[in-house]
């Protein structure tokens, strides 16, 4: 296979975090996959001759990571180099360099989704080569923070330590909000993106390797904006399938998204509480005109409820009141305790509520009736103002439209928090009492008639005729 022009100036990069962008059908995560071998084969030989490495290969889903992510692997990755071990679904290979078999090459692959508990928390803990990231716009930038923690921790420092080290990913266009478009845009030092072109460009790259009439039948039925990101490579404006990114941006075009002062009491705070991965919550009060201001957002992915704890004291406002989902309800299998039960022990029953249970479709309204009110949100809530503008609904390929389901991905946590708050917003009571309206005078008791009062509720003429 001739490698891509732009996959070969991102394969020669040793950039500590690289980005391959392009259509799709471009090569992008074949070239990647194939980092790995070729990366496990460049490290510096421990003591004993063998050139260990360990790397994580991050998806955002357990079935996308297993139905593409690994298939890809698969097709590249030799067979007789290693073994999968599908209980872990890792795999480990180990080959030799030489002939004599004494330059010895052990390589350790960990395929982690992000959508199980388990491999949430494992990835705090790894100690890692390197990590591939396969479609990089689904995840989080919480993600990515992690990981630059973990790599050029395998192998030891006694066994040869980590000679390359490092985090790479692919990803089709992403919308110039999005935080690796902004982590990319600063051209900080030891961060590369290599941007692939269009798949029907003079130039485009890996046209050999696909079906002849690839992206002309690709672009039947779908709509321009489609076809703009997956086949051309541009990238999306902010409103391709997204659900309140237009509100998100007239929000911030009539200055509700400005730094503002606020007092520090009188908070309360919405949670989307991540079962599986990422708990995201909203801190919010209510003014002097009786209108939500937005101070502050926070979301972390496989901490334990204490963790959340400590963050919601570190921030040191004084709160009235958390809202957990309906969900929060269920009581754990093993231990019979629920989320609200743990929330209830640490802040008493009065200062913990359940917010209204609706439907997605009318969450989603609500969340949109929130956005057009004269609401302020305070710019140190960045992070989740983003997630709002990329929440968006998910690209049905059979059908070749927008689903009515919002894509599962980065933002999801966020948005899940934004659209509770929204709901206790719109249709509780229990946030600040309603002003009663001012009751009716009651009526006067007559005054007792007199002639002379009947005489003066007279008209008069000047004949003084009546």
């Amino acid at each position: 296979m001739k490698v891509p022009a732009t996959c070969r100036s991102f394969q020669r990069s040793n950039a500590f975090v690289r980005g391959l962008k392009g259509p799709v059908g471009s090569g992008k995560s074949s070239v990647c996959v194939v980092e790995i071998p070729r990366r496990a084969q460049q490290q510096v030989p421990g003591p004993d001759g063998v050139r260990r490495s360990r790397w994580a290969v991050i998806r955002n889903t357990y079935s996308q990571l297993r139905d593409t992510t690994r298939k890809t692997f698969e097709e590249w990755v030799p067979s007789w180099l290693g073994t999968w071990h599908e209980q872990s679904f890792t795999w480990t290979g180990e080959w030799a360099l030489d002939e004599a078999g004494t330059d010895r090459v052990s390589c350790e692959v960990l395929f982690r989704a992000l959508d199980r508990p388990e491999d949430v928390k494992k990835l705090l803990s790894l100690e890692l080569t390197g990590a591939y990231v396969n479609e990089g716009r689904e995840i989080s930038k919480h993600v990515l923070d992690v990981l630059e923690t973990r790599v050029g921790r395998y192998p030891s420092k006694t066994n040869g330590g980590a000679s390359w080290f490092g985090i790479w990913l692919d990803t089709n266009p992403w919308h110039t909000g999005h935080w690796g478009a902004k982590l990319f845009a600063q051209n900080l030092p030891g961060y590369e993106l290599f941007t692939q072109p269009g798949g029907r460009a003079a130039n485009a790259e890996n046209v050999e390797n696909l079906p002849p009439g690839y992206y002309d039948r690709l672009c039947q039925g779908k709509d321009a904006e489609w076809i703009d990101v997956y086949v051309d490579g541009k990238d999306a404006r902010s409103d391709v399938g997204v659900i309140w990114g237009r509100l998100v941006d007239a929000l911030a075009a009539r200055g509700g998204i400005a730094p503002f002062d606020h007092p520090t009491d009188g908070v309360f705070t919405t949670w989307d509480l991540g079962v599986s991965d990422s708990t995201a919550i909203w801190f919010w009060r209510i003014n002097e005109n009786h209108v939500p201001d937005v101070i502050d957002h926070y979301e972390a992915s496989g901490q334990p409820a204490s963790h959340y704890f400590a963050e919601i004291a570190r921030r040191g406002y004084r709160y009235v009141k958390h809202w957990l989902p309906h969900d929060a309800r269920q009581r754990s299998w093993q231990t019979g305790v629920g989320v609200v039960d743990q929330f209830i022990a640490q802040y008493g029953a009065a200062a913990v509520a359940i917010g209204p249970e609706l439907s997605l479709r009318d969450g989603i309204a609500a969340a949109r009736w929130l956005l057009e009110q004269p609401i302020r949100i305070h710019p140190r809530c960045e992070q989740g103002i983003d997630a709002l503008r990329e929440y968006r609904y998910e690209w049905d390929e059979e059908l070749r439209v927008f689903s009515s389901r919002p894509l599962h991905n980065w933002a999801s946590h966020t948005a899940d928090a934004w659209r509770y708050l929204s709901q206790v917003v719109k249709f509780s009571d229990l946030i600040t009492p309603r002003a009663k309206p001012p009751a009716a005078p009651l009526p006067r008791k007559p005054e007792p008639l007199t002639l002379d009062r009947l005489w003066a509720m007279q008209p008069q003429r000047s004949t003084g005729r009546i």
